[in-house]
C-alpha cells in the first residue's frame, strides 16, 4: 500500500514539473532577447546613422518631474527577469502578423487615412457639433443628444461599422501643437471573444495632407495579438512611410525598445476590484526636448522612444484619451462587439468605472499642464453599448478625470 502511495505521489509531481515547465516555455517563448543594435527598429535606412538613446535627457527628467505619476514600484509588472547586458525583451506577437492584420483598422486603398474627415452636409455637421462651455458639468455620453445645437462633429477616426471608441479628443480646428500626453490609467480586463480587442488608450496624431502619423499607447487586451486575454502595455504607430502602421517593436523604423525587463507586450498581473482596490500605471509619451525622440516612459523610468527620424517632427496636431474596442479581423466578423472597461458604463464612482486621471499634454515649449477643457470635446460612436464621462478636475490627486466604458453587444 506504502508502495503504491509512493508511485501515486511521484506520478503526480511528474505531471505538476511538466505543467510548470509547458508554463515557463510559454512565457519564455513570448518574448526574445535581441542584441538592442540588431531589433527591427534600427533596421531601416533612416536609422544607418540613428545614435540609441538609452536615458531620458536632463530636460525631460524635469518635465517628468513636474507630472503627478506615480513611481515605478507601484506598478506590477509580471514576467520581469531581464535580459542579459546589450540585450533588451522584444515581444513576439501570438501569430505571423501581415500588412492586412497588422492593425485592426482595415483602411480602403484609395483617398484614406487613419483619421480620415468625411465631408458632410450642413445638417449634419450641426448634429455632430458639440462644444462644452462650463467647467463645474461633467461632459457625458448622456449630453449627445440628437436635439443638442451645440453638437460637435463626428470625428470619424476611423470609419469602419467593427470599430467602437468613447473618447475625449482636442479640437480640430486648434492651431496648437503638443509634444506629448500622459495620464494614470487603472487596469481592467475586459472580456473579449477571439480576434477582437478592448483597450485604454493615448492618441498622438499629426495630420498633412492624406498623410497621419500617430503614436498611440495604453494597456489592451487583445486576442490577435497576444495569446491569451490579458491586459498588457501596448504601443502602436504609423508614420508618413508606414501608413499601415505596427504593433510595438515589430517593424523597421519605428519603436526602439530600450529597458531590458519592461516592455509592449508585458502582462499587468494584477486587475482592478471592483469597489475595491484600483491597480494603476502612470503612462507618459513626451518628445525628448533635446534628442527630439519620442519617449515612452512609466513614471519617470524609460522604456523605448520612436526615433524622430520618422515620427513627427512638427508635433502633434490632435490628442485623445479614451476607449476603443472593436474586431482585429475582417476575414472573420462578428455580429457581436466587445466590451470596454470595466464592461459597465461609466460612473462618478472611480471605484467602479474604468478610468484615466491626470489627463496632461505637453505644449510646444515643453511644459507639462493639465488638459484645458475649454479645448476638448467628448464623443461616443455608439451611446447604446459605450459611454464617457469627463469629470474634468476632480481633486489635486485626480485632476482631470475620464471615465469611459460599456458592455458592447449588438452595436
Amino acid at each position: 500500500m506504502a508502495s503504491l502511495w509512493l508511485k501515486l505521489v511521484f506520478s503526480l509531481s511528474l505531471i505538476g514539473l511538466n505543467c510548470m515547465a509547458k508554463s515557463t516555455l510559454h512565457q519564455e517563448t513570448e518574448i526574445e532577447c535581441v542584441s538592442i543594435n540588431k531589433q527591427s527598429a534600427l533596421q531601416h535606412p533612416l536609422m544607418k546613422n540613428h545614435r540609441i538613446q538609452t536615458r531620458p535627457s536632463r530636460e525631460l527628467l524635469s518635465m517628468l518631474s513636474t507630472s503627478n505619476g506615480n513611481i515605478l514600484g507601484e506598478i506590477d509588472l509580471k514576467g520581469s527577469e531581464e535580459c542579459p547586458k546589450g540585450q533588451v525583451p522584444i515581444h513576439k506577437p501570438k501569430t505571423n502578423l501581415t500588412d492586412n492584420l497588422i492593425h485592426p483598422q482595415q483602411l480602403p486603398k484609395e483617398g484614406s487615412r487613419l483619421l480620415k474627415q468625411t465631408r458632410r452636409g450642413k445638417e449634419q455637421k450641426r448634429k455632430n457639433r458639440l462644444r462644452t462651455k462650463t467647467k463645474s458639468k461633467p461632459i457625458s455620453s448622456a449630453m449627445f443628444s440628437q436635439k443638442n445645437k451645440n453638437q460637435h462633429r463626428r470625428p470619424t477616426l476611423f470609419t469602419e461599422t467593427h470599430l467602437h471608441y468613447a473618447i475625449v479628443k482636442t479640437f480640430l480646428n486648434t492651431t496648437n501643437k503638443w509634444r506629448g500626453a500622459q495620464a494614470l490609467f487603472n487596469i481592467n480586463k475586459p472580456i473579449v471573444a477571439q480576434n477582437q480587442f478592448s483597450k485604454a488608450w493615448i492618441w498622438l496624431n499629426y495630420i498633412q495632407g492624406s498623410v497621419t502619423s500617430s503614436i498611440q499607447f495604453g494597456w489592451a487586451v487583445h486576442r490577435k495579438l497576444y495569446p491569451d486575454d490579458r491586459p498588457r502595455l501596448t504601443t502602436f504607430w504609423t508614420s508618413d512611410r508606414n501608413q499601415k502602421g505596427c504593433y510595438n517593436a515589430l517593424c523597421p523604423g519605428g519603436y526602439v525598445q530600450i529597458h531590458k525587463s519592461i516592455y509592449p507586450g508585458m502582462v499587468y498581473n494584477h486587475i482592478n476590484v471592483p469597489g475595491g482596490k484600483q491597480n494603476t500605471v502612470h503612462l507618459s509619451v513626451a518628445e525628448d526636448p533635446v534628442t527630439k525622440n519620442w519617449v515612452l516612459t512609466i513614471g519617470s523610468t524609460m522604456i523605448g522612444y520612436w526615433p524622430r527620424q520618422g515620427h513627427m517632427a512638427e508635433g502633434a496636431s490632435e490628442v485623445y484619451f479614451g476607449g476603443f474596442a472593436g474586431s482585429s479581423d475582417l476575414s472573420q466578423p462578428t455580429t457581436t462587439s466587445p466590451p470596454m472597461g470595466t464592461g459597465a458604463f461609466p460612473t462618478r464612482d472611480l471605484s467602479r468605472s474604468c478610468f484615466m486621471k491626470q489627463l496632461k499634454y505637453v505644449l510646444s515649449d515643453y511644459t507639462v499642464v493639465d488638459i484645458n477643457s475649454n479645448e476638448v470635446e467628448a464623443y461616443v460612436d455608439n451611446r447604446k453599448c459605450y459611454g464617457v464621462m469627463f469629470l474634468k478636475y476632480v481633486d489635486f490627486d485626480s485632476r482631470e478625470t475620464l471615465t469611459f466604458g460599456g458592455p458592447g453587444g449588438q452595436c
